[in-house]
């Protein structure tokens, strides 16, 4: 039986247009042996793949199926772009058949192919591709990218930076939606970039996490030489994305994307921007003076108590003691000099009047507020320093 369906599917493929794709990614699995149980595998796969994806409903355009057993065990998909109608599910068909033939064709006998066309891809492996838990996210294994060769003209920063949010945001759309699927446009109408249509894709047997991983993994493949493209494609067998500066979709855009060169403001100037017909109310003008004026003035008090503090240790004085309020005959008043600092000394009422000359007219400096003022000169022969100071009598 498996040999009268490979045959049956052989014609079949044989008898198929040319066919032709844009690309594929031959693998590195080694190949099979002709005729052998692999391939019979491989045959039957074609045929679920073509029937199944053919009769699904337009939410899915997906389709995948295992055939035989280890070590002869096949794996396979197919996925058709989604905006294919439903009127249109036979060319969905029509171009999984094609993209088999076209695997078979580019890469004989591998036992791991990915074919992509404008419509769908298809892969196959010995592996097991199905299961998205196994790192297929990050497989880069089946990598194709295809590039307009014209550049956009214009400044590339800016050109990189909207294609960039081009692909970033629609990556976006499509992960969040149940079909994985998205098209947008960038109205470039304020740009110098010309409108660009973008579209992405991922399997929808992947969650939303795993497709925007997927499609942010192939998005950063561009680099600084294919931003600046007119268009291009990137694909791997889970995820891919496309940008061309037509519509090469069918249906309106689902998303219509800003691009940031036409939004961004100018530059922030350095200091803020003056104000004009505001006056600040009275409450912020004393909330926001109080705190420097309390500063201020603590420090204006603390100055002054220092600077009286510091004249009162410096003046010296002279009092009579506090025990000789009342003189008995023959007692003299004892003075006493009055200082802070320890440089000044105590000295007795008989010491004045020697200083002074019994207050000779001599030395007598003038009158004051507290009454004639007097110069005294003192000796102490024991340290060798001399006193000179205003005496009030």
């Amino acid at each position: 039986m498996a040999g009268v369906l490979l045959i049956i599917v052989l014609t079949f493929l044989l008898v198929l247009p040319s066919a032709t794709a844009i690309g594929q990614v031959c693998g590195n699995a080694g190949n099979y042996t002709a005729n052998g149980t692999y391939q019979s595998n491989l045959a039957s796969l074609v045929a679920a793949l073509s029937t199944n994806i053919s009769s699904s409903s337009q939410a899915q355009l997906f389709a995948n199926a295992t055939a035989g057993k280890a070590p002869d065990v096949v794996y396979a998909l197919a996925l058709c772009r989604g905006d294919i109608t439903s009127s249109n599910l036979t060319g969905c068909a029509a171009c999984v058949n094609n993209s088999f033939a076209y695997a078979h064709k580019m890469c004989p006998y591998a036992k791991a192919a990915s074919v992509y066309d404008d419509d769908c891809l298809v892969g196959f492996s010995g592996s097991n591709i199905l299961v998205p838990a196994n790192n297929i996210t990050r497989d880069m294994s089946t990598l194709f990218q295809y590039w307009n060769p014209t550049s956009i003209t214009g400044d590339a920063t800016v050109v990189a930076a909207d294609v960039n949010d081009l692909l970033t945001q629609t990556a976006q759309v499509a992960a969040a939606s149940p079909r994985r699927f998205a098209t947008a446009f960038m109205d470039a109408s304020s740009s110098s970039i010309p409108t660009l249509y973008s579209l992405a894709q991922c399997t929808p047997d992947l969650s939303a996490g795993d497709c925007l991983a997927c499609l942010q993994r192939i998005v950063g493949v561009i680099n600084a030489t294919t931003s600046v493209r007119l268009g291009g494609r990137v694909l791997v067998l889970r995820c891919n994305f496309r940008f061309e500066n037509m519509m090469f979709y069918e249906g309106a855009a689902t998303t219509r994307i800003t691009p940031s060169s036409s939004s961004s403001g100018p530059p922030a100037s350095p200091f803020p921007a003056p104000t004009t017909n505001k006056r600040m109310k009275p409450w912020v003008i004393a909330v926001s003076a109080a705190p420097p004026l309390a500063v201020v003035a603590l420090c204006f008090i603390f100055y002054c108590r220092w600077r009286s503090r510091r004249y009162i240790k410096g003046r010296p004085r002279l009092r009579r003691k506090p025990w000789d309020n009342k003189l008995r005959g023959g007692d003299e008043p004892d003075w006493e000099m009055e200082a802070d600092l320890s440089e000044f000394s105590v000295f007795d009422f008989h010491q004045i009047l020697e200083a002074t000359g019994n207050f000779s007219e001599e030395n007598k400096l003038g009158e004051g507020g507290f009454g004639p003022v007097y110069k005294v000169s003192i000796c102490n022969t024991e340290s060798y320093w001399e006193l000179h100071l205003a005496f009030f009598h």
